[in-house]
This record gives C-alpha cells, structure tokens and sequence, in this order.
C-alpha cells in the first residue's frame, strides 16, 4: 500500500538506503531547489515523476507537520525476520544487538528510539503488531530519517520470537525500574536482545518474565522521570560503551 512520505531528511535517507519504491515527487510551488536539490537530482536519474504543487496540497495531508514543502509517494518499507537480522550482525563480524519493543505507541518515541538505535549499532528492532506504532511517515520523520535504514520485524507474538532467541544463544535483557540490578553494572558483552517497554505500563508481565535479567538506571531522585525513548537511548549507549571498551582492551 502507498504512503507518503515527507520532509527533506526522510526523503534524503529513502534515496540513500534505496529499500523502497519511490513512486512521486512533490515540491511545494514556493520552495526553491535550495535544501532539496540532492532529492531533485536523484528523482530525475531515477525518472520519477515530479509535480509541483500549492501549499494547501502539503497542509491538506501532513497538517502542521514540518513537510519542509517537499513530499513523496512511495511504496511500503519491507520488514525482516530475525534470522535477516541475526545474519547482518553475522556480516558485520560484530555481538548481536537486537532491540525489541513492547507497547511503544507514540511516533515521536519510536522515532527517537530508531534515530538512537542507529547511532548506536542496532543491527535490527523487533516489535509487536499489536499495541505498537506503526512505521509511519510520522516515525520516519521523527528518526530524521533513520527509519529508512533500520530492519524491523513485525511479529504476532514478542515473546515467542524471544524464546526462540534466546535458543539462538542470546541473552534477553529487559529496562525495568523496579530491578535492583543497575545498568552499568552488567556485562553486555554477550549476544543481546534489549527489550524497552512503553510508557507507564513499562514491559508486561510476561515478556517480563521471558527475560533472563532485568536493569535499572540509577537516578539521584525516587521519581521516574525518563521517558522510553530516553531510557533506552542511555541503556543502548552503555551497551555500546563496553562493547568499544572491550575492543580497545
């Protein structure tokens, strides 16, 4: 099914990763080529069709979105399974890092959390396809685009897939508040899954219960005042700081 995506680096990053059919461009008739002309550029040696179009074609189906004037008609974002991620950390000769998500429903949360992920080595996101945000243009815009090179699985049932990780030899960690285990306390040098639950409900019980060790992040004060997305940005970089600290050892 088609779908639009919108704002320079999403665009920038669909072109760049090439994972998608990109169907249709469309430029706002007040924006210049300045900021966009890589976009123009690969939309015409691609030969894909391009139409300038009033502003209230952009307000009219992204709102008060930051569509910077410039859109696109593309096809879906293919999904994986985890032995597709699995075999990217095989060829990136590096531990398994797999993040799984259980219950993040906002786009700018999930967006955030990619945009992390990326930076941070993840070979691949797991996530429910139930009580999960999609991949919309919305996440895609709010990872700055780093949606478009992320693998994603999109699977009926967490848990299983973590069972069957687990039997794959990696170890499944859960960020929970309530362990005593601290975060910087714990060896990540192992295969990981690091599951991250939603806001306020956190990871349910039973993928809670799925995992072999749960952590916490120390804080200096009683209230839980991290959100998931930045929970897991400072777990993902612990996990990333051992990991080069091993390496240089």
């Amino acid at each position: 099914m088609d779908d639009f995506l919108y704002g320079i680096h999403p665009l920038c990053e669909a072109f760049a990763a090439g994972r998608r059919e990109i169907r249709r461009l469309y430029v706002s008739n007040r924006r210049g080529t300045k900021g966009i002309k890589t976009i123009l550029e690969r939309a015409r040696i691609k030969g894909i069709p391009i139409q300038h179009k009033p502003s209230n074609f952009f307000q009219s189906r992204f709102g008060d979105s930051a569509h910077q004037g410039v859109a696109a008609q593309v096809g879906g974002l293919p999904l994986a399974d985890e032995s597709a991620i699995l075999k990217k950390a095989e060829r990136d000769a590096a531990l398994p890092l797999i993040l799984a998500l259980d219950g993040i429903v906002d786009p700018q949360n999930l967006g955030s959390i990619v945009r992390t992920a990326l930076a941070m080595g993840v070979h691949g996101i797991i996530f429910p396809k139930a009580r999960s945000a999609p991949l919309s243009p919305a996440v895609s815009k709010a990872s700055a685009g780093a949606m478009e090179h992320m693998l994603f699985s999109r699977v009926p049932n967490l848990v299983s897939v973590l069972q069957r990780l687990k039997k794959a030899g990696l170890w499944v960690v859960g960020a929970h508040a309530a362990s005593e285990q601290l975060v910087d306390q714990f060896d990540f040098n192992v295969g990981l899954v690091l599951v991250i639950g939603g806001e306020g409900k956190g990871i349910r019980p039973l993928v809670r219960k799925t995992c072999d060790c749960l952590v916490t992040i120390p804080q200096e004060t009683e209230v839980d005042s991290l959100n998931a997305a930045v929970a897991a940005a400072i777990v993902m970089y612990e996990v990333r700081r051992q990991r080069r600290s091993g390496e240089n050892a």
